[in-house]
């Protein structure tokens, strides 16, 4: 992206390296924009708008670096809380960064971002592997680039960790130009299995302190379907004002109609063969007798929008 004339950047850009990145990058984001993100604002304005009134929290576990959709489905939201296993690092001065360091991190941010700009969602391994070999470690460089990439100005980046002990984090407070307002983007690197939560239960304190959130659940590994995860699903049920997923989040059988007006959309043909032991019959009956609105984009694990599964729950 173009650098102001007076910045200490502007002598890398001249470089034939980062224009080819700049290309890559430019056409890749324009693509996603064109088949992915401007269906979901349209989706969004609809379906979703209405029910983010009651709340201007989004939280997202298991989100890795993903805050691009967070914000493309969340953009009146002025708290952002990502938790997921990925660390959080310092970032270098970049003309402190030798060039050809510079050059393979460029690279590496490329290919970490592949399976989310072709497919809709992050693959852990590739974050591992992006951070084992960059020069610039850590999950940030990421989220820099999707604060970029959505028109926030950075106006702070303030490194925390919750309480002696808890998970390591950041507070990310930037201008987003098209409400005028500004926000804050909070990411912890915790365990949200049972025994991380045991050992150390804070993060769920800091999301409490929030009050009731817009929850969202995308290409979650099915961990929610397990009874290692059931303190965070358990917690997502009792703190959530409204919770969107897809079929990898919370079982169907866990939101109590009682409790929830749920809304489905799109289709549902079962998991992916990777997770297919996580087929859910009920859910599969409620696609077939409640005539679900389609999708015009992709969504979790089904970046087909022939196949894909959304869903969501609002409290009543």
């Amino acid at each position: 992206m173009p650098v102001s004339a007076e910045s200490p950047l502007t002598r890398l850009t001249s470089d034939p390296r980062w224009i080819a990145h700049s290309n890559t990058m430019n056409a890749a984001f324009s693509k996603l924009d064109q088949v992915q993100l401007s269906e979901i604002r349209i989706w969004r304005a609809e379906f979703l708008a209405p029910i983010t009134k009651f709340s201007r929290i989004c939280l997202y576990f298991f989100s890795g670096p993903d805050f691009l959709y967070a914000d493309t489905f969340y953009p009146d939201c002025n708290t952002y809380v990502l938790v997921s296993l990925e660390p959080v690092e310092s970032i270098s001065e970049l003309q402190s960064v030798p060039p050809a360091s510079l050059q393979n991190t460029l690279q590496n941010i490329e290919v970490s971002l592949n399976t989310l700009l072709n497919f809709g969602y992050f693959e852990t391994q590739d974050l591992r592997e992006y951070s084992q070999r960059s020069q610039l470690k850590g999950i940030l460089p990421i989220i820099f680039v999707f604060l970029a990439r959505t028109g926030k100005e950075i106006l702070n980046v303030d490194y925390k960790s919750l309480g002696q002990g808890g998970p390591r984090g950041v507070k990310v407070t930037f201008l987003d130009p098209v409400t005028g307002t500004q926000k804050v983007l909070y990411y912890f690197s915790a365990d949200l299995s049972n025994d991380g939560l045991t050992r150390n239960s804070a993060v769920l304190r800091f999301c409490n302190s929030l009050g009731p959130t817009n929850s969202v659940l995308k290409a979650a590994s099915y961990l929610l379907h397990q009874n290692g995860f059931s303190v965070a699903r358990d917690y997502l049920l009792r703190a959530s004002a409204s919770i969107l997923q897809d079929d990898s989040g919370i079982p169907l059988r866990y939101c109590s109609l009682g409790k929830w007006t749920l809304r489905f959309f799109g289709t549902y043909t079962g998991p992916i063969n990777l997770f297919k032991s996580f087929y859910q019959p009920d859910l599969r009956q409620y696609y077939a007798t409640s005539s679900p609105k389609p999708l015009t984009f992709g969504f979790g694990y089904q970046y087909n929008r022939q196949d894909a599964t959304l869903i969501l729950a609002v409290r009543r």
